[in-house]
């Protein structure tokens, strides 16, 4: 009797196991499923995020990129000291922020030129404006800002390649396009 009454148990036991296994394999197949599921929405949505993104205007005059808000107002190129071309930006800046900072260290705006080869920054060119030119904006350029306050001021970069076009845009840690411009510059 004990032989066949552990014989039963065994039995049992072994039945029960194999359910176990069985409902585990279908919570396993359930839950792969889910996965799948979920991974597929991800990637929807990660679709549809790029493609709001692409979607997304690029202005040419102004962008807020949470920290400051710049309004190009206008862009010229001027004859800087030491022979240098120097291309002025005029615009309305805005510190968001708790800091005071300046328009031009605030380095929202980046200015660049290429060759047949290559791409190139532009330098600033804060110290290379005439003496005459826009003083008040110029100075303004340099100088920190209170948070929440908004002000006129210039900034300036140094012209590699007069003639040739130079592309501003906005700084990003994740290559988010708020600004573009092409400015044409002659020799």
């Amino acid at each position: 009797m004990k032989k066949a009454l552990f014989l039963f148990n065994i039995l049992l036991l072994s039945f029960l196991v194999a359910c176990g296994g069985n409902t585990d394999d279908t919570d396993n197949n359930t839950n792969e499923d889910n996965n799948v599921e979920e991974n597929n929405n991800t990637q929807d949505n990660e679709a549809q995020d790029q493609e709001g993104e692409e979607d997304q205007e690029v202005s040419d005059t102004t962008f807020d990129n949470g920290d400051y808000v710049y309004e190009i107002k206008e862009v010229e190129q001027i004859a800087g000291k030491h022979d240098v071309q120097v291309l002025a930006v005029e615009l309305s800046f805005t510190n968001n922020t708790d800091e005071p900072i300046s328009p031009w260290m605030s380095m929202g705006i980046f200015a660049e030129q290429e060759t047949d080869v290559t791409v190139e920054s532009l330098n600033g060119a804060n110290g290379r404006f005439p003496d005459d030119y826009k003083t008040d904006l110029v100075e303004m350029g340099g100088t920190d800002i209170k948070p929440g306050a908004t002000v006129d001021a210039v900034i300036g970069f140094e012209i590699l390649y007069p003639g040739e076009p130079v592309r501003l845009y906005n700084f990003s840690m994740t290559d988010e396009k708020l600004f573009e411009r092409k400015v044409e510059t002659t020799k």
